[in-house]
């Protein structure tokens, strides 16, 4: 006998399912059953990977919801009264019946959603045409009423069901679960009723999962997702089998119910959804004459790409190319995806939306570049088309945009307007259980200690390129993590549960960029919901993946900061300097922007500012746009390998070696190295013959890794070879040693380049409008403190200094001031807001610059001038100019006072009459009380408290010469350090007092000294031992150990000792350790972000020579305190090591060295060091020759 389990549930029933759709349609398959179907609650998340996991293995699909009854209609939201809807279980008959429930699970969502997404029977009858309903599970409308004992209710129950589906698509549902009694009572009353009405019996599981050995990997998942562990007593937990069941067992337990399982069958015979996967569902676009599409696009593309040339004559070769383009897109049927893209991009450039010059592959389309899609010309930049379209391979364009990140729901809300608000939605990801979430997950489900599963999360390997591999490869494969699982019982226990769980749907979000846009209302093929994130946002129930399967327009909209960053930066100067800059203009061959490049000044430039990009910018001394292109490429693990080859090459272009004559003109520009995928594409054209379209197949082919296509494609490309006239061992090699590696890391050049333009855009204005740049930077990064911190110390090194607001001098945001200062804005004080901050600034606006005090207090309106917004004031320094900090701040009453009666005053019309009479009888002046002035501290700590930061200076500035010689600088450590004791002396902050759940105090603090800051850790024994004397901003010496855990250096806290600024500066100054001249404190950075950067600049970005014995036999003194780019004395020979030269060459060095002694100085600039030698040299051309000889010889 068959069977097919009609209510099933997936672990996209976020609560209570396991198993994917796949893992259903396997156990199905399994057990010999002929269908599979999905019910899972309120949503239609994976009906099509249920479809397609059917029709891989030979199956029906059966496509359902289990959804929920609201008790009223679904527009009742009362407490205590709307909180228990009914469950019924649908399943689609039909496509009139899939669309139907689709129309119902968006309408629950958008309309019904009151804890659970719900509809009510109206609006079941509406839409009931081509669905079966079962009558539910032990909380559906029937089985409740049943149990409530109601004859009456039960019949009215049946008739209202019969009524909306008619007796040929209701079924009566009985269900085995033994342990549960109220079941036996409601199957038993539904096998009378079915005699009664000739109803039929369908026999389900309600499967949560999907083979009976996943009860316990379920039970564990209830505990995650209903943040509980094993052993909480009542918690929510699944008695009895809740698989899919076999049919041998299942029969057994059905005897009572004869032809319920055979019903099954007969169901399942019912449903036939069938979907349509290769459809172009792209909208149609209306065009200003009714022209066809492809004539309007062609008309389009023409106009544009004469205006690309401006004056000048379209050359031959572009007619051609655009020719080419547009017959291929018309062949495909995507004449209307160009026109949609073109009309939002000009909507977004019309509005002064600073759109990207392009992204991607699409960036290699002339038609893109015609219609201002993009601002890249392709075949300048030898970008290929095919690997945009592949006309050998049918597939959706992808055109992806950039926009301002600021104003990107301008243009969504262009779309939406355009389309309607029914045809376009945001679409929804899935967030999955990664390997170490797994692993803490589950580890607190079992209720087992914290440090004992921090142990076992940490021993699994580091991801590589961003990807972890699952579980069990790591069980098998990784030697340590093999150990761990099969030498310890409990770690083996978390493991195995974990990679069950590996994978499994936890949480449903929206896609950061994705959106569809679709001629017909969407719910015509995918249920809405609202957002997760914003209840404002339509997102569709299907992810992107199914979307674009369906054949939906799916485009992806990018809100990018650096877009962001040039549009302000345009605007400052606009009305700082009265300048139009036209980013999309600028000449890429300015030598201040390659100087700038080359000196590796490149905060806040977009994807040159890593410490190791900058590094490798110094070597490379880039001084053509091309050279930011491949770095942009380049930088990245894998081809990060081949830069200092790239930078041999750039500087020794003559020395570069290929492997074949005819590569030269294809990696000439790249001195050797493949950096783009483009260049393996014509590698393949020129020397096997493949077309451009075959090219790129091989190209995905090597990418994909799949063995089957990649012998394949490599038996090809040898025929190919030889069919050219190569040698067939020599073409296995270019395969070999060419084709796989460079085909299996090189970039989109198309990508490349189009990023490349925005570096160079944010680089061009840094270098000629640097302190507009930095002011649209902070403001870009203002609600990112530790980036405030970062951006204004290059402001300092800039020589640009940023200061205090000033009520006179900021905007809202940061505020240019002149070519030399930056002004925080008003609405970086904490407790103003953005209503005070307008109205002052209107009042600005309107009657000029505040002279004074009290022309401040009589213009801005008394309805803000609170104690709060004028303490803020004082305290952040934006009233500096009216008087001392403190002063203004305990005055507040006076002040508000003051500006009470004369506004009151004014509004009557009496100031008028007043100022008519004597200074006498004026209106009444007022005066401050006598307050001693704020000390620095008060100062400081004020900026501190309503700024978030220290900007006028430090209180631990001067002072690190005096704390190194009590205690550890923090920027000193590192992991050498860790599990040590250690001493740090300076002030805490960032403070927060918890209560664990073992009742127990303790507390997570920072605290920085001059170099850096640390976050500690203080548990209740430090506290109940210091915690009366340990405060906020109070300045200690602690002791500790150092503990390195999650990434993050901690220091855990023993012993404190309370310091007194004003005892420390004494005896600093005393100590002669006390430098008032001091500028490098007043930014002081996180120890985990210093030790990041130099360990990305040493290990990834610039791999140096890591030994000074590498010059074995000659003493050095290592002078630290020299930097390496302060200009030599012109007596001293400088040598530059060059990064990883080898040990033998430094050793040559070394003998050369010794056997051309003489009286110049030596000195070696390596490891970010000067090293002295202890002995000079006769420098003359030859010595010259030898030293560049040694160390950049054997350049291929």
């Amino acid at each position: 006998m068959s069977f097919v389990n009609l209510h099933c549930h997936s672990h996209y029933s976020l609560l209570d399912g396991f198993g994917s759709p796949k893992d259903i349609v396997l156990r199905a398959k399994e057990l010999g059953y002929p269908a599979a179907a999905l019910t899972d609650h309120g949503v239609t998340y994976g009906l099509i990977e249920l479809y397609d996991a059917c029709m891989a293995n030979g199956m029906k699909p059966i496509l359902g919801c289990e959804m929920y009854i609201a008790p009223r209609t679904r527009f009742d939201k009362e407490a205590k009264v709307d909180v228990r809807p009914y469950h019924l279980t649908l399943l689609a008959k039909n496509n009139v019946g899939y669309k139907n429930l689709l129309k119902l699970v968006t309408q629950a969502n958008l309309e019904g959603f009151y804890y659970k997404p719900r509809i009510d029977l109206g609006l079941l009858k509406a839409h009931s045409e081509g669905l079966i309903a079962l009558s539910g599970c032990i909380t559906a409308q029937l089985p409740r009423t049943i149990l409530s004992g109601n004859e009456e209710d039960i019949h009215n129950v049946v008739k209202t069901y019969i009524d909306i589906f008619g007796k040929e698509n209701y079924f009566f549902e009985v269900q085995d679960h033994p342990l549960m009694e109220d079941q036996n009572i409601v199957n038993q009353k539904i096998k009378q009723l079915a005699a009664e009405y000739g109803i039929l019996i369908v026999a389900t599981n309600d499967s949560h999962y999907p083979r009976p050995e996943d009860s316990e990997a379920h039970d564990i998942m209830l505990c995650i997702q209903t943040q509980t562990n094993v052993n909480d007593e009542n918690r929510m937990r699944y008695v009895g089998d809740f698989s899919i069941p076999d049919v041998k067992e299942f029969e057994k337990a059905m005897a009572d119910f004869p032809g319920a399982i055979e019903n099954t069958l007969k169901v399942a015979d019912m449903c036939n959804v069938k979907l349509d996967f290769g459809t172009n569902l792209i909208p149609s676009f209306k065009t200003p004459q009714n022209e066809k599409a492809e004539d309007y696009l062609r008309q389009l593309c023409l106009e544009g790409l004469k205006n690309r040339f401006a004056q000048a004559e379209v050359p031959l070769n572009y007619f051609e190319r655009l020719d080419f383009e547009l017959k291929t897109v018309n062949s495909m049927g995507f004449d209307t995806y160009f026109l949609i893209v073109s009309d939002f991009v000009r909507y977004a450039k019309s509005k002064e939306i600073v759109v990207g010059p392009g992204r991607g592959s699409a960036a290699g389309s002339i038609i893109a570049w015609s219609l201002n899609i993009t601002d890249v010309d392709p075949i300048s930049y030898g970008l290929f088309f095919e690997r945009f379209l592949n006309p050998e391979r049918v597939s959706m364009p992808d055109i992806d945009i950039d926009f301002a990140d600021t104003r990107r729901g301008e243009v969504l809300e262009y779309v939406i307007e355009k389309y309607g608000r029914d045809n376009v939605a945001q679409i929804t990801t899935f967030g999955t259980l990664a390997p170490k979430a797994a692993i803490r997950d589950v580890g607190r489900a079992l209720g087992f200690p914290y440090a004992e599963v921090d142990k076992i999360a940490k021993a699994v390997p580091a991801p590589v390129l961003g990807k972890y591999d699952p579980l069990e490869e790591y069980v098998k494969d990784n030697v340590d993590f093999k150990k761990l699982y099969e030498g310890d019982p409990r770690a083996k226990k978390v493991i195995d549960y974990a990679m069950k769980l590996e994978g499994t749907v936890r949480q449903v979000g929206t896609h950061a960029c994705a959106v569809v846009i679709s001629e017909k209302p969407l719910t015509e093929y995918t249920a809405l919901q609202n957002s997760a994130s914003d209840g404002n946002e339509i997102v569709t129930q299907y992810s992107a993946k199914p979307i674009e399967a369906l054949g939906l327009l799916k485009m992806d909209f990018l809100g990018l900061r650096n877009l962001t960053v040039i549009e302000k930066t345009c605007k400052i100067v606009a009305r700082t300097r009265n300048e139009k800059v036209e980013i999309s203009k600028i000449s890429l061959e300015n030598p201040l922007v390659f100087k700038l490049l080359q000196d590796g000044d490149t905060t806040g430039v977009f994807q040159l500012e890593s410490a190791g990009m900058r590094r490798y910018l110094k070597q490379l001394k880039p001084t053509v746009f091309d050279d930011i292109v491949a770095m942009g490429a380049l930088y990245r693990p894998g081809p990060m390998e081949w830069i200092p080859d790239y930078i041999k090459g750039k500087h020794n272009p003559d020395k570069v070696h290929y492997l074949h004559p005819s590569f030269k003109s294809i990696l000439e520009n790249t001195y050797g190295v493949a950096v783009y995928q483009e260049q393996i594409l014509q590698l393949a054209r020129d020397f096997a013959g493949f077309s451009l379209g075959e090219a790129d197949i091989l190209r995905k082919a090597v990418g994909k890794k799949i063995s089957s296509l990649l012998a394949e494609q490599r038996e090809k490309f040898i025929k190919g070879a030889v069919k050219n006239g190569h040698d067939e061992k020599f073409a296995k090699q270019v395969f070999e040693d060419v084709i796989e590696p460079f085909a299996g890391y090189g970039f989109n050049k198309a990508h490349a380049v189009c990023y490349g333009l925005i570096a160079y855009q944010t680089a061009y204005l840094k270098a000629l409008y640097p302190v507009e740049f930095m002011t649209a930077l902070l403001c870009s990064d203002s609600g990112n403190t530790e980036k405030v911190v970062m951006e204004i110390k290059e402001c300092n090194e800039m020589g640009i200094d940023v200061l205090p607001p000033s009520i006179n001098e900021s905007f809202a945001h940061f505020t240019v001031v002149d070519k030399a200062k930056i002004r925080f804005g008003l609405v970086a004080i904490k407790g103003l807001g953005d209503g005070p901050v307008k109205e002052i600034i209107d009042a600005r606006e309107k009657g000029g610059g505040f002279k004074s005090l009290q022309d401040f207090l009589e213009r801005v309106p008394v309805k803000i001038l609170n104690k709060k917004v004028l303490q803020a004031l004082a305290l952040s320094g934006a009233l500096d100019e009216f008087g001392d900090r403190k002063q203004l701040a305990e005055n507040y009453d006076e002040l508000s006072k003051y500006a009470k009666s004369f506004q009151a005053l004014e509004d009557n019309g009496q100031v008028n009459l007043f100022a008519t009479l004597t200074e006498e009888q004026s209106v009444p002046s007022f005066t401050m009380r006598k307050v001693l002035p704020a000390t620095l501290m008060e100062k400081l700590k004020g900026e501190k408290d309503f700024l978030g930061m220290y900007v006028s200076g430090h209180p631990l500035k001067g002072f690190r010469k005096y704390i190194a010689k009590k205690a550890n600088l923090i920027s000193s450590l590192t992991k050498k350090h860790v599990g040590k004791k250690i001493i740090v002396v300076g002030l805490v902050c960032d403070m927060k007092k918890i209560l664990t759940r073992a009742g127990s105090n303790m507390a997570t603090f920072a605290i920085e000294d001059p170099t850096a800051r640390i976050r500690a850790l203080a548990f209740s024994k430090f506290l109940s031992q210091f915690g009366n004397m340990f405060t906020e901003d109070g300045l200690y010496s602690i002791s500790g150990r150092l503990d390195f855990r999650q990434g993050q250096y901690q220091l855990m806290c023993d012993e404190l000792k309370v310091l007194s600024y004003d005892n420390m500066v004494k005896n600093a100054k005393e100590a002669g350790s006390y430098d008032d001249k001091d500028k490098s404190v007043t930014f002081i950075r996180f120890l985990d972000d210093i030790l990041a950067e130099k360990e990305e600049a040493e290990n990834l970005g610039s791999p140096e020579v890591t030994e000074v014995a590498h010059l074995e036999g000659i003493s050095v003194n290592e002078d630290s305190e020299s930097p390496v780019h302060e200009k030599p004395v012109e007596e001293n020979y400088v040598i530059e090591i060059e990064n990883n030269v080898p040990h033998e060459k430094m050793k040559n060095l070394k003998e050369f060295l010794e056997q051309n002694k003489g009286d110049t100085p030596v000195t070696l600039i390596l490891k970010n060091k000067k090293i002295k030698l202890p002995f000079g040299v006769k420098v003359s051309e030859n010595f010259k020759k030898g030293v560049s000889d040694i160390l950049f010889s054997s350049i291929s």
